[in-house]
């Protein structure tokens, strides 16, 4: 087959990780850029080597080589900027988090699929070696059955009320930005249906969430998720079973995975070489689009649809203080 070409909306410090992982596949491109600044565009073209930059969405998506997209632009610009994708043909592949509510997610997968399009939440995480390296311990009964997990990411994300991370009307908090890693690497990995969840939030005096903790009832597993953008402590996930337990390393980024035994002893650890995670997600996308596929089967529609149904819940059962 020939290269495949990327166009990406949006000219975020994100798209640079983006064109550096499409660079190391040889069949290949970031082909273009677009912005609502034609100036912004062409500093990002000129930095990462995308050889045409255009100041308007629709100048790329007119492209016919266009084989697909990337979306980098702010939480509250994805649903459009999707739709705007569908009214062109394109199928994409956009950042968490994939839309602001559950209903907006379920209009553009609705869509999609009825375009015959595929379709993805660039859940990059999930295609990492150590997270595909637990699964596989999970899978093959290394620990047992999950009955007890829980995720913790956290960082102080400043003061700045307009910054994309904290400001609400961009769709920033923490649920949205690191929470979203929270629970679909969680869900994942236990791999149960969910079947209650509890949710709890603080939030800025500005309205958006610093710090959310959910309670998650499973199949046979209870989990917690504790993300927040005003404490300071390393990246945690564990998985525990009744025959040993799984430690995350590196959380999202996918920094290794370590296995314990039965008496908490160490069994197995496995470090991957350090690498641009993104390229996994990108090969997965590239080949889904090719064999005419609507969805990921690592990040299937469903995982996306709740992990925007429990966004939903924490807003509902947490509103801003009037």
């Amino acid at each position: 087959m020939g290269v495949f070409r990327f166009g990406i909306m949006g000219a975020a410090k994100i798209g640079a990780k983006f064109c550096d992982a499409v660079g190391r596949l040889p069949q290949a491109q970031v082909a273009a850029v677009a912005s609502k600044s034609q100036e912004r565009a062409d500093a990002f073209a000129k930095a990462n080597g995308v050889p045409a930059a255009y100041g308007d969405y629709r100048r790329m998506l007119e492209r016919p080589d266009i084989d697909g997209v990337y979306i980098d632009t702010t939480n509250n610009f994805h649903y459009e900027n999707m739709l705007l994708c569908l009214e062109y043909g394109k199928p994409f592949l956009c950042e968490k988090a994939f839309t602001i509510t559950k209903a907006q997610a379920q209009e553009v997968f609705s869509k999609a699929e009825k375009q015959g399009l595929f379709s993805m939440e660039a859940m990059w995480s999930r295609f990492t070696p150590a997270v595909q390296k637990a699964k596989a311990w999970i899978d093959g009964g290394r620990i047992g059955q999950i009955d007890l997990a829980s995720y913790h990411f956290c960082f102080v994300s400043g003061s700045d009320a307009a910054h994309r991370l904290n400001a609400p009307e961009l769709g920033g908090g923490a649920n949205r930005d690191i929470g979203v890693y929270a629970f679909e690497i969680l869900s994942y990995l236990i791999n149960q249906p969910l079947l209650e969840a509890k949710t709890m939030v603080n939030r800025f005096p500005y309205g958006s969430d610093c710090t959310d903790g959910m309670l998650l009832r499973f199949e046979h597993a209870i989990a917690t998720t504790q993300v927040s953008f005003r404490a300071i402590a390393p990246e945690t996930a564990w998985f525990c079973g009744d025959r040993g337990s799984i430690q995350l390393l590196g959380g999202h980024k996918g920094g290794g995975a370590v296995l314990y035994g039965p008496d908490r002893q160490e069994i197995e650890r496995f470090i991957p070489p350090e690498e641009n995670g993104f390229v996994y997600e990108i090969e997965d996308f590239i080949r889904g689009v090719r064999e005419g596929r609507l969805e990921s089967d690592v990040i299937p529609h469903r995982d996306t649809l709740l992990c925007m149904e429990l966004f939903d819940l924490c807003d509902r059962e947490n509103p801003q203080e009037k």
